[in-house]
Parts: structure tokens; sequence; C-alpha cells
């Protein structure tokens, strides 16, 4: 959900100087708030249910993703921006065809950042604004002493966070294959 809305708005900051002059300073304020200090607000606003945590989570993830992705589309190289309007081509064309793909490397990266911070967020979220999850069962296992289950718990984190990077890993190989076949040429 994060990369839904953050992939939309990083290219729009990227590319538009007025949504950079409105709404990437916004970004920018908010961006260095540790996930943590957002508990209390998310709290207060949807209570202790997983919507809170789904908040916490979409808000880690978004910050990599539209951060790189503004930086993505910023590295565009102009020469290719050139050629696309020489050719005819509109700002929608422009958009779709040269800034996304240029973009999409650096969106990936916001991606495999996101997906970390997102799993930080669900252990940090599980264990104080849900009753339920990796976060709380690592919690409550460590409030009745039980290490055992917090080291199989951190276990578990660390394979599906892994297994998440690979499944963005991989949809990245076959989305930027031309960028394989670029360096082979």
């Amino acid at each position: 959900f994060a990369a839904l809305v953050a992939i939309p708005l990083g290219l729009s900051i990227g590319w538009s100087r007025l949504a950079a002059k409105v709404i990437d300073p916004t970004v920018q304020l908010l961006r260095p708030v540790p996930i943590t200090a957002w508990l209390p607000f998310a709290i207060a606003v949807f209570g202790i249910y997983d919507a809170s945590a789904l908040f916490l989570i979409g808000l880690g993830a978004f910050y990599p993703i539209v951060v790189n992705t503004t930086h993505g589309v910023r590295d565009t190289n102009l020469l290719l921006l050139r050629a696309a309007r020489m050719m005819g081509a509109g700002t929608g064309s422009v958009m779709a065809k040269v800034v996304f793909p240029s973009a999409l490397p650096s969106i990936f990266t916001g991606l495999r950042l996101g997906i970390r911070v997102a799993w930080t967020a669900v252990i940090v979220a599980e264990m104080i604004a849900v009753k339920s999850g990796l976060g709380y069962v690592l919690w409550d296992a460590y409030y009745v002493g039980r290490m055992d289950i917090c080291v199989a718990t951190m276990f578990s984190v660390g394979l599906l966070g892994f297994l998440s990077d690979r499944v963005i890993v991989w949809a990245a190989r076959l989305l930027l294959r031309w960028r394989t076949l670029e360096a082979h040429a």
C-alpha cells in the first residue's frame, strides 16, 4: 500500500517543480521522525487494532520509496528527455516511456529499503499496538523468560524479511531485464 502512494508521489515530486515546492518539504520534515515516535499517534487515532499496525508499517515503508523514486526521476538522462520531446512525445508518453523506466532501478532500491523498515515496524507495532503476530509473540516470550521462543521468533522474522526481499529482487530482475542486456552489449 505504501508503494501505491509513494511511487506516484515520488514521480510527481521528481517531475514537477510545483509538486517539489509544495509536497517535498512536508515529506522531508516528517521523514526523520522515527517510526516508534508515531506509535502514540497511531494508537490514539486507530486504537489498539490492526489499523494502527498497518499505518505504522505503511508509513515506515513510504519514506524510502518516495525518496528513491524522486531521486530516480530527477536522475533521468536529459538527452533521453530531449530526444523523446524532439520526436513529438507528449508529457504522458515521456513519463511512461522514458522517466518511469529510467526511475525503476531507484524505485526497486526504495522498495528494498522500505521492506526492511516495514518489517521493523511490524515488530514494533505488534509488540505494543496489536495483540497478535510475531512482535507480540516475541514480547510475550521475553516477558515470561522464554529466550528459545525469542530466538525462534527473531529467526522467523529474518527469514520472512529475506524472502520478501528476494521477491523484490526477482521482480526487479524481471522488469529490468533491459539493463542486463544493455550491460552485456
